[in-house]
């Protein structure tokens, strides 16, 4: 065979620069400002289960929606029009310019780009314009909001319900957001601090109707809306454990309906924590959880931020997972409701079965708190009682439909009948 000639050294330092060139600028994986990053994309594999859950219907807040804001999208681009109306009034509501904003957003520019999970417009100009229109936007509208009376019959945007709405939703979606702390910082230049409470507090009163725990602001220095609104479900003050345990030690967790005709008793917990789930002698106590049509977008876009940020430490997501578990079908959702356990706002049963159990497709879980791991067991060893579990089995097979339950009544009393006239045929030979 013949050997192949060796490459020329000319040849091989060609090549060599040209790779050599490439890294120029290359910063390394661990010192790349990853850990500053808190506004992500939604994942493909999470997105593809229901796009519209993550996408802007009316307004595009930051950098990644803007390209739509900019193009073919109608809706998105009047709202950008109408933006430039709230900045306005912004500016004449504080007697400031442009100007008096331009110094703290160029100062600002390298932290607010490292919040951004991917890269973003380059030209310094056009973004920082973007974040201040859109900051502005945000603090003008919440602004308005809390001046209710003021506004309501003289703001085209509050004047339409379904378009409050909307802005609201878009609001907490996890790609549309803005760092918190470029809100705050133009909330304080503008000194609307000296007027109105801080802007936490005004941020909390727009999201109020999720805050049931009455979280303090002084509890909460939030990243963005999307983040602010997991503070809202999380425990403050009961353990949920500090060792967690693997996801795949749990195989299974048996329905609610199967666990029901085991004779678990379902309770509402009064405490106003969703996750505050407990278990404890034959009885799963569950806080009330209200559905309606924009729950499962919020709870998605919570969920994809959990995936991004907190992968080790995805309390809702855990949440969202137990309830999938509890949850296979109508059966499951009647039963939950007529506990007072889930308030069905969206009216078919059937359709919170479904958002119930799509939430957790795709989505990566590695560990389960040990509180939960532990009431899991504790409700699958409740079932797998021989006792529970045949009581259960014989409860499936012969109470578990109106049919089922006719005919084993109408089998029982011709059993019983017949029981009857046997005795009574026997006595005359009993007498004799």
């Amino acid at each position: 065979m013949e050997e192949q000639p060796n490459a020329s050294q000319s040849e091989c330092q060609q090549w060599g620069k040209e790779l050599t060139d490439m890294l120029q600028g290359v910063v390394l994986p661990e010192k790349s400002g990853v850990h500053g990053q808190c506004i992500f994309r939604v994942p493909d594999s999470i997105r593809e289960t229901n796009p519209k859950a993550y996408t802007p219907r009316v307004v595009s807040i930051g950098p990644f929606h803007k390209a739509r804001s900019n193009a073919d999208d109608n809706v998105l681009k009047a709202m950008e029009e109408f933006k430039l109306k709230y900045l306005k009034g912004f500016l004449d509501r504080t007697k400031l310019r442009v100007d008096d904003f331009a110094c703290y957003l160029k100062d600002q520019e390298n932290r607010i780009r490292s919040c951004y999970a991917w890269p973003v417009e380059p030209h310094s100009n056009h973004f920082l314009k973007m974040i201040l229109i859109d900051a502005c936007f945000i603090i003008e509208h919440f602004l308005r909001d809390f001046e209710d009376n003021d506004w309501i019959y003289k703001d085209p945007l509050l004047l339409k319900p379904w378009l409050v709405d909307d802005v609201y939703d878009d609001l907490t979606l996890l790609e549309n957001q803005l760092p918190f702390f470029v809100l705050e910082g133009i909330y304080e230049i503008a000194q609307l601090n000296l007027q109105f409470p801080s802007f936490l507090d005004i941020t909390f009163e727009y999201f109020q109707e999720y805050n049931e725990q009455n979280i303090t602001s002084e509890r909460v220095r939030p990243k963005h809306f999307t983040d602010l609104l997991r503070t809202f479900f999380l425990p403050s003050t009961f353990d949920l454990g500090d060792t967690p345990a693997k996801r795949d030690e749990l195989k299974y967790l048996y329905s609610a309906s199967q666990l029901s005709e085991a004779g678990l008793a379902f309770k509402v917990n009064p405490s106003k924590c969703l996750l505050d789930l407990d278990y404890h002698d034959g009885e799963l106590t569950i806080p009330c959880l209200t559905v309606h049509d924009e729950t499962e977008k919020l709870f998605r876009n919570i969920v994809a931020f959990e995936q991004c940020l907190f992968p080790n430490t995805p309390l809702v997501t855990q949440y969202l997972k137990v309830l999938d578990y509890l949850i296979d079908t109508e059966k499951d959702v009647n039963l939950l409701v007529d506990k007072k356990i889930i308030v069905n706002y969206m009216g078919d049963t059937k359709a919170v079965a479904t958002m119930v159990n799509s939430l957790s497709t795709n989505v990566a879980m590695p560990h389960f708190n040990s509180k939960y791991f532990s009431i899991c067991i504790s409700l699958n060893k409740f079932y797998e009682n021989p006792r529970n579990k045949y009581k259960a089995i014989f409860i499936h097979e012969y109470f578990n439909t109106p049919w089922k339950i006719a005919s084993t009544v109408a089998a029982s009393m011709l059993l019983l009948l017949t029981l009857i006239q046997t005795v009574c045929s026997a006595i005359p030979l009993f007498k004799g």
